[in-house]
């Protein structure tokens, strides 16, 4: 009997150690600035109608020739644009981490505590002023692929990355701090590349994340973005 409960206590041990984080259940209490400076407050977390959990679906029901037959309530579906790009590999850097939602999710976490660490969307302005993931701040990727058209936004952008610009000329990036980046999605090249121009610079990669998925894979999920936070409060 002893032998039997000791097998089945593995079994459900090993079976709770396949079971995989609940994204539903992990939201983040959170605090930043915005573009005038002023604190605000909320709450990031999936977005998805919660009336939606009473609707039953299966594969007919999704994978139809626009994904989501004309059948499904409006309020369950989510839909978003393709277009032009190249599409990135899982790994960037030997030595940057690639993450996921959930990964993104754990950083805003401990970023609220630790000023050490970034957050930064390095789309162009007009992209970030539409919607982008709350705590992120916005460092135009074009400050460092274009050279010698913005240069004195680079240097603020390098100082805001912790990043000592010399009088010299060259950096110290003793104190660089640890950014996580991001763009629109896995076909998109804005974040790639300003991560490619920060490792010529000498950018340390351990220091660097990636969130290759982007914001069409936030979205995608149902994640809070600027357009759907409570920013109020």
């Amino acid at each position: 009997m002893l032998k039997l409960l000791i097998i089945f206590i593995f079994v459900m041990g090993f079976i709770q150690a396949q079971t995989p984080t609940i994204l539903h259940e992990h939201t983040v209490e959170i605090h930043y600035r915005d573009a005038n400076g002023t604190l605000k407050k909320g709450t990031i977390g999936r977005d998805s109608d919660l009336r939606c959990r009473e609707v039953p679906f299966d594969g007919s029901t999704f994978w139809s020739g626009e994904y989501a037959k004309a059948e499904v309530i409006e309020y369950c579906k989510k839909s978003f644009i393709t277009t032009a790009g190249q599409l990135s590999a899982m790994k960037i850097h030997s030595d940057i981490e690639t993450f996921g939602e959930l990964e993104v999710l754990e950083f805003i976490e401990e970023m609220q505590e630790d000023e050490t660490m970034l957050f930064v969307d390095s789309r162009k302005t007009e992209w970030y002023e539409s919607g982008t993931i709350p705590t992120a701040i916005n460092i135009p990727f074009i400050y460092f692929t274009q050279k010698g058209k913005w240069e004195k936004e680079k240097q603020s952008a390098m100082k805001q990355l912790g990043v000592i610009v010399k009088k010299e000329g060259g950096y110290d990036f003793s104190n660089a701090k640890t950014v996580l980046f991001f763009c629109n999605g896995v076909w998109c090249r804005q974040s790639p590349q300003m991560i490619e121009a920060l490792l010529a610079m000498g950018f340390p990669p351990q220091k660097m994340k990636w969130y290759r998925g982007g914001m069409q894979s936030w979205l995608n999920v149902g994640m809070t973005s600027t357009r759907t936070i409570d920013t109020t409060k």
